[in-house]
């Protein structure tokens, strides 16, 4: 989910938010990295994946 913090409009999914405020605006706004909140659901598009080292490894099970 998508929350624009000035207005707390919420979107499901970033086609939403596209369409809401016309792609190239809301591309301006992820790219700044402002008034846009995303859950742990969705990700930006010009946010870097998830640091995986904050995830722990799977240890291998050797019997």
């Amino acid at each position: 989910m998508i929350i624009h913090l000035p207005t707390g409009k919420k979107f499901h999914n970033r086609k939403e938010a596209k369409i809401y405020f016309g792609a190239a605006y809301y591309y301006k706004m992820e790219r700044e990295k402002r008034d846009l909140m995303f859950t742990n659901t969705i990700q930006s598009a010009t946010n870097e994946y998830e640091d995986t080292s904050k995830i722990p490894a799977k240890q291998d099970k050797q019997h």
